[in-house]
């Protein structure tokens, strides 16, 4: 096996697809929202919830389908909370942005903590220096936001669109890697 050479379940390789298609939709909503920012709260609070919704969905589903997954637990309640908060948010769209915010930067910390330490304890994951690099960066941005809670809808919408861009950049790479992984013999 080669630095390059991954194995990774037959499910799990045949879905690379829609890994590239979360990502590549993260980085239309991202672009979006950087070259987009003056709109309403209304607007930024609906994408964010839909985000997190999305989000949510996937890594429930991986938990629960993923064959190879570990932390099946782990997956399945970010999942949860990533719905949850999803739908809080956009259910109360004119909330004030501290409270979008101090959501928004919660969940972010809670999964980058978990697909950061995912990705070191899972020596066996294929897009493992992706998942802890992208896990650190998402906490990071969560942190910043807590640190900061006073910004305005448009340097929140940007940053959130920065984040929604690189985090499907990280997508596409890993949806690739995934696509090119050697199969497991059954």
């Amino acid at each position: 096996m080669t630095g390059i050479d991954m194995y990774v379940d037959q499910d799990m390789k045949r879905y690379w697809w829609v890994l590239l298609v979360f990502g590549l939709l993260s980085i239309v909503i991202g672009g979006l929202l950087i070259f987009w920012p003056g709109q309403t709260l209304t607007v930024v609070t609906t994408i964010v919830g839909l985000f997190m919704i999305i989000v949510g969905v996937m890594r429930f589903f991986m938990a629960i389908f993923g064959s190879a997954v570990e932390n099946r637990w782990l997956l399945a309640l970010v999942g949860i909370v990533g719905v949850v908060i999803g739908v809080i948010v956009i259910r109360n769209p004119e909330t004030t942005i501290k409270v979008i915010v101090l959501i928004t930067a919660i969940f972010w910390l809670v999964l980058g903590m978990v697909d950061f330490f995912r990705g070191l304890t899972d020596p066996d994951l294929p897009d493992r220096g992706l998942r802890i690099g992208f896990g650190a960066l998402t906490a990071l941005f969560g942190v910043v936001l807590l640190v900061w809670p006073d910004v305005t809808v448009t340097v929140f919408a940007i940053l959130v669109g920065i984040y929604i861009v690189i985090m499907g950049i990280f997508e596409v790479l890993a949806a690739f890697q995934l696509k090119n992984a050697t199969p497991i013999e059954p």
